[in-house]
């Protein structure tokens, strides 16, 4: 008889975008590729989690690049239920959690196993998200919109940015990610940890390179962003600037200019990071702000306890 070996970490592959269209199997392509080469060499598992409507549908080739990969089908609508899914199903008490559009760089798994053992105070670990390096669009919406957690080197932050994240799974069972607020909700699952006493930690060797498809991508997930902004501080009122969102359309202009001087501060902060030279921050700075002005309509939808926008999102 086999006896299967414990793994050490769980990792939950999750498609949040384009789930079941050419592109978003061409992401999954490249995110099981960047699996398959890493480092890390202690028993892990690798898990897919998806409907049972698109999992039949994954092309064989996919399937063939990670031949340990677990397909988990759980019925689900929204991107969250997804991973909780996984969460449950993952067999470590460490899991990471992965986006099928993210693709890990070789010694992505073992620095999230590593920040977890050295640091047991931590409840969750997030990494470096970049767009890659080909073209100043890239490298500044990058800087722009995914550098608010990034402190230039190990360190502790104050949330979990889900795409790339590493979690205890007793403190992920506990406080799984919620199934009705959509996208970009994730402060309604690390507000309750830090109120319970979990740190959270970043780690800048836990870097993926994120599939981005340009300004009408950026469009799309910034409408997405918006709409969090103002849904999670509606639903939860202790978190910070939550009382903004009560003032209805009051708030929309507040918001964007609060979140302009934020994703200011993060490009002037985190620049080099991002391969962004010194003499490429203006437009940087051009283009968050105009990033953030395209929040609004999300924002506008929120405030009218309307739905998100229709988008590739799920």
């Amino acid at each position: 008889m086999t006896v299967e070996t414990q793994p050490v970490v769980s990792v939950v592959v999750s498609s949040d975008y384009a789930a079941g269209a050419p592109e978003g199997w061409a992401d999954l392509r490249s995110t099981l590729a960047g699996l398959a080469k890493q480092d890390f060499d202690e028993p892990a598992e690798f898990l897919f989690v998806e409907t049972p409507e698109l999992a039949p549908q994954i092309p064989p080739d996919i399937l063939a690049i990670l031949p340990s990969l677990r397909v988990v089908t759980v019925a689900a609508t929204a991107a969250s239920q997804l991973q909780n899914a996984g969460v449950r199903a993952a067999r470590a008490n460490l899991v990471a959690m992965l986006d099928a559009d993210c693709t890990p760089a070789t010694g992505w798994l073992r620095h999230l196993v590593t920040a977890l053992r050295e640091h047991p105070e931590v409840a969750a670990v997030s990494g470096r998200t970049t767009y890659g390096k080909r073209s100043l669009l890239h490298r500044v919406m990058a800087l722009s919109t995914r550098s608010f957690l990034d402190e230039n080197r190990t360190a502790p932050t104050r949330h979990v940015t889900i795409n790339n994240a590493g979690f205890r799974r007793a403190v992920a069972l506990a406080h799984p990610m919620s199934e009705t607020s959509g996208a970009h909700s994730s402060m309604l699952q690390s507000e309750p940890i830090a109120r319970e006493g979990g740190k959270f930690l970043f780690e800048p060797g836990m870097h993926v390179v994120h599939s981005y498809g340009g300004w009408s991508m950026e469009r799309q997930i910034r409408c997405s962003m918006g709409y969090g902004v103002i849904k999670v501080r509606r639903q939860d009122p202790r978190i910070r600037w939550a009382w903004m969102a009560h003032l209805g359309l009051a708030s929309i202009p507040l918001f964007v200019l609060l979140r302009t001087l934020h994703s200011w501060r993060n490009c002037l902060r985190c620049a080099g990071a991002y391969d962004v030279a010194w003499y490429e921050l203006p437009a940087a700075l051009a283009l968050a702000a105009a990033a953030c002005v395209i929040e609004a309509p999300g924002m506008l939808r929120a405030v009218r306890d309307q739905p998100p926008l229709p988008s590739p999102f799920r």
